[in-house]
């Protein structure tokens, strides 16, 4: 009789097998027939089989495994722990790295660690690094953020040429005229250094891991979200504004806004971009200026999130807060933010030095991101001010 256990992991095999050899009680052995006892035995045989082809295939994959490390110069790792130890994703990795940082590893611990590894920020860790970034940086939540480990270039969909011709069945059709922009990113360094006592080797893994996070993420991130807004070359305030002609985007006004200010403004934006479209500005601006302006029948025109405390929507369009937006000239900005591409070309590195904290005995943290952004398309943002603040 064959038996299918292709579907079962090496536990359950492991399992079944420790069952079947169990002797069973006299009274169930005599009442089985022959055909339910040489079932038992095949199924037994079967087992034991399929352990060993996936021993031995195992124990091919080490070996080959091991024959590509010392062609590399790389260090041999000969057992399932040494794997899991350094292999990124797994918490026993996660948990060597953070002993490392804190500097809790034994001297063997520490050899076999410099040994083997490159100390590369552990999955678990880097995930918790990018969701921290993410919520504190407004923008990076809005744009479209890639994270690829080189220097791209993105294309986008540029011009569109939606005169669509009625086809004639059989006949030939040119291609549409539609075009294409790119940008190309780059990677520019973000690094924040922080420096605590040595005490932080005496706290748990867990809350080191939490301050280490909290720490670095937080001023790497608010640093990334200036650099999206604010760059002088690829920030979005140093995009080309103009207040006339066919390619008018901005629309400026010498004293505060009025109702009519950010109905004109929305008016500028191409309607394609209207169902993503949100309207960027400082907190300050928002409920300083633009929370009081009303329609003509008394109505504010700015409707707060009373859900979740934050933001709310002007007219209908969603509201982002940054403070990275200067509060001089109280800039409205209204786009699709999706059209602003960044690369996070490299995690959050993190590295450890004693040296520069001997005299205070403490140790400093540097933590490194490499990234880059810049708007793909200018036509897809919009932008009200004053002239004087």
């Amino acid at each position: 009789m064959k038996f299918d256990l292709t579907n079962k992991n090496t536990e359950e095999l492991l399992e079944r097998q420790k069952v079947l050899c169990e002797e069973l009680p006299a009274e169930t052995r005599d009442a089985m027939t022959t055909e339910e006892i040489e079932e038992r035995a095949d199924e037994l045989e079967a087992i034991k089989a399929e352990l060993e082809a996936r021993q031995a295939a195992a124990e091919e994959e080490a070996r080959q495994a091991e024959q590509v490390a010392r062609m590399k110069g790389e260090p041999i790792i000969k057992n399932q722990e040494e794997r899991q130890m350094f292999d990124v994703k797994t918490p026993e990795y996660r948990e060597m790295w953070l002993r490392n940082q804190q500097g809790n590893l034994t001297p063997e611990e520490r050899a076999t660690w410099t040994t083997a590894t490159t100390n590369a920020i552990p999955t678990m860790v880097a995930d918790k690094f990018f969701e921290k970034m993410v919520k504190l940086a407004p923008m990076l939540s809005e744009i479209t953020l890639l994270r690829v480990a080189v220097s791209l270039k993105f294309v986008a969909e540029g011009t569109r040429n939606t005169a669509t011709e009625k086809h004639t069945e059989n006949s030939a059709m040119d291609a549409a005229e539609d075009t294409t922009v790119s940008v190309t990113l780059q990677g520019f360094e973000f690094m924040k250094v922080i420096q605590i006592s040595r005490t932080a080797a005496l706290m748990s893994i867990d809350a080191f891991e939490d301050w280490l996070v909290e720490m670095l993420a937080g001023d790497i991130a608010r640093a990334i979200d200036n650099y999206i807004i604010n760059d002088s070359s690829n920030g979005i305030v140093k995009l080309t504004f103009t207040t006339s002609g066919t390619g008018k985007n901005e629309i400026v006004n010498t004293q505060g806004y009025t109702y009519d200010d950010v109905v004109d403004l929305i008016a500028l934006l191409p309607a394609a971009y209207d169902a993503e479209a949100k309207f960027l500005t400082h907190k300050a601006t928002l409920y300083g200026e633009i929370a009081k302006i009303k329609d003509s029948a008394g109505n504010p025109i700015f409707v707060p999130d009373t859900v979740n405390g934050i933001g709310g929507r002007i007219m209908g369009f969603p509201v982002v807060l940054d403070d990275n937006l200067a509060k001089a000239k109280k800039a409205l900005y209204l786009g699709k933010w999706t059209d602003v591409v960044g690369n996070l070309q490299e995690d959050i590195h993190v590295d450890r030095d004693e040296s520069a904290g001997f005299t205070s005995n403490s140790i400093m943290y540097r933590g490194i991101a490499v990234f880059d952004s810049k708007p793909a398309k200018g036509d897809a943002i919009v932008r009200l001010q004053c002239t004087t603040a």
